[in-house]
């Protein structure tokens, strides 16, 4: 097993390079100054008292809490679970720190696109046995989620969601402008924008210059037939006529078609869409709850539409991971798992946060269809990210060149060349 030496200044490489997503605890606890640390339910003491990881500091914390709670209660005196919380921008660097040291939490979440990077490094645990033993099966499992835990033939994941870009739209302003349904299709969208900002005094849509205007682009560009990365990671493909051509159209919103302001500011967009001004708004699906809580805004969602001549759409996933122990306790494993085993069981309270189950006999079921938004969001066809220690590398310098194309400042084919370019060298050091 590599020294717990180098595995710090490998992880410190990656991290640095390639982490692209998107603490918990009272002064002096290993999560940091941002992290709080709660016990959910009302519980005794317990033979066993696990500690899980996690970054759901926004609504999404109440909603796992209330699992949490429940879980503790119907297991009192046998399991408890502790959540320590963080900002994802603290969370990795703060799970490298901890696991390096010994100091791992029995149980974490983690984004899809990380865990080949950690798994690379031995900073987390395999999970086929484990999971064969509380019953979990991959026929439950949309198969693209499912398959992504996996790394070099091991699964280190196991998934708790989907949470995929989705369309939002104003019902209101839509039915002023003569409309009753969404544009499924880039051409509707610009019509119909083009007929909100006549008929209404809304924009069309408001094009996010940066975060998540590179998740749009990646739809884009698999909706034109591109691919991001190659099965390695270390390659940038879309430095392609199919990356222009998607790109483009997402600069010609704001320049050609004129259906989108210029120069939005970061989350200028999303108050756009909250204050009634523009029609149509694509971000993640995490927005469901924020919107329900907007006064005054009527909105429906819906799949984003197809800017290209494939149904694509960018999509990541929370992972349960068991951290890398120094010392391994079968009990205490056994305690994760039931854990785990439980809120995937009980996953559609976690839907209602805003997320889409990662399990077809919840996504079936009646009660997820009667979710209207999170349902709208499950009808499309769910794009994710490769399963590559390097591809945070190799596609995060996407981020800057699609926001320089959407400013203007360079033409996509110009912006994209740059960032592959940088995305293969990225790459390169950090696969060495």
């Amino acid at each position: 097993m590599k020294s717990f030496k180098l595995v710090i200044l490998l992880i410190a490489l990656l991290v640095a390079a390639g982490c692209s997503e998107p603490q918990q605890s009272e002064s002096g606890v290993a999560g940091g100054e941002d992290a709080s640390v709660e016990t959910p339910g009302n519980v005794g003491d317990a033979e066993i008292t696990l500690e899980f990881w996690n970054g759901f500091t926004g609504p999404d914390g109440d909603d796992i809490a209330k699992i949490i709670a429940d879980f503790n209660e119907e297991n009192e005196g046998e399991i408890a679970v502790r959540t320590q919380t963080m900002p994802w921008a603290n969370f990795y660097d703060q799970y490298r720190t901890v696991v390096t040291s010994g100091e791992a939490p029995d149980i974490a979440i983690m984004h899809l696109d990380q865990i080949a990077g950690y798994a690379r490094y031995e900073l987390l645990t395999p999970l086929d046995e484990l999971a064969a033993t509380i019953g979990l099966e991959s026929e439950d499992f949309i198969t693209e989620v499912w398959d992504a835990g996996e790394y070099e033939g091991q699964r280190f994941g196991i998934p708790l969601d989907v949470h995929p870009l989705a369309l939002f739209y104003n019902v209101d302003v839509l039915e002023e402008a003569g409309y009753t349904e969404p544009p499924k299709t880039y051409d509707e969208l610009v019509e119909m924008s083009l007929t909100v900002q006549e008929k209404t005094d809304a924009h069309g849509i408001a094009m996010p210059v940066f975060w998540p205007s590179n998740m749009i682009f990646y739809s884009s560009l698999h909706s034109h037939g591109g691919e991001s990365v190659s099965e390695d990671g270390l390659t940038p493909l879309y430095n392609s006529p199919e990356g222009e051509e998607a790109l483009q159209k997402m600069v010609d919103l704001v320049y050609k078609h004129e259906v989108s302001p210029p120069d939005v500011q970061a989350d200028g967009e999303v108050t756009l869409f909250r204050q009634g001004n523009s029609a149509f708004h694509i971000n993640g699906i995490w927005m469901i709850a924020g919107f329900e809580g907007q006064d005054g805004l009527n909105f429906a969602t819906a799949p984003v539409p197809q800017f290209g001549e494939h149904a694509a759409v960018w999509a990541g996933s929370h992972n349960f991971v068991l951290p890398k122990q120094q010392d391994e306790d079968p009990k205490r494993q056994e305690a994760a798992m039931k854990f785990i085993q439980y809120v995937s069981e009980n996953s559609l309270q976690w839907a209602k946060a805003g997320q889409v189950p990662a399990t077809y006999s919840v996504l079936d079921s009646d009660e997820f269809k009667e979710l209207d938004h999170q349902y709208n969001a499950s009808q499309q066809n769910f794009v994710f990210p490769p399963t590559s220690p390097f591809y945070g590398d190799a596609w995060g310098p996407t981020g800057p060149a699609v926001d320089e194309a959407m400013l203007g400042q360079l033409d996509p084919a110009e912006a994209l060349e740059r960032a592959a370019r940088e995305g293969e060298a990225n790459a390169r050091d950090a696969a060495q």
